[in-house]
């Protein structure tokens, strides 16, 4: 992309936003959300301590209009995350929270993990569901937004789910 805008003058900016979230409309928390409001419990494979950093759609626009908008992020890259970092594990906790919802999250081992997900893939909702986006709750997916802070003014809110965050 950067080698064919450059080669027809044209200026760029991208933005590589993290788990983003937010009105209801994500495929992310609100799917979350979803599977808690039908089955009423979460499972979570191992510890599930992967640490990420949700970034609400509106924190996501906004840094859209900054970028429109800031000389110093012609032709530049930006990470943009949210503004605080939490295990995978209290995610989804919050997610319940939001709901109004008692917490529930069931630890499975990989094999029952991967049956289950093998088996919830026959319904439509869950056909693009996979064992690989379990395994993931144990990894890292944290990204430093500093530069996008400098150049873009860029302040990200913490992750505070509002009802009208979650799907009913």
């Amino acid at each position: 992309m950067q080698a064919w805008a450059e080669q027809r003058g044209i200026e760029w900016v991208v933005l590589r936003p993290t788990l983003i979230y937010g009105l209801g409309r994500d495929r992310n928390i609100s799917e979350i959300a979803r599977f808690i409001l039908r089955f009423g419990f979460f499972p979570l494979l191992g510890q599930a301590r992967g640490l990420r950093q949700p970034i609400h759609a509106a924190d996501v626009a906004a840094a859209c209009v900054a970028a429109l908008q800031a000389p110093d992020a012609v032709n530049r890259a930006y990470n943009i995350s949210g503004g605080e970092t939490l295990a995978y594990r209290e995610m989804v906790a919050r997610v319940f929270k939001a709901l109004g919802r008692p917490v529930r999250l069931v630890t499975v081992p990989l094999w029952a993990f991967r049956l289950a997900v093998a088996m919830l893939r026959r319904l439509p909702r869950y056909r693009h569901w996979s064992a690989a986006m379990a395994e993931r709750m144990n990894r890292d997916l944290v990204f430093d937004h500093g530069e996008a802070a400098r150049d873009l003014g860029f302040k990200p809110r913490g992750f505070a789910l509002t009802a009208e965050d979650v799907p009913r």
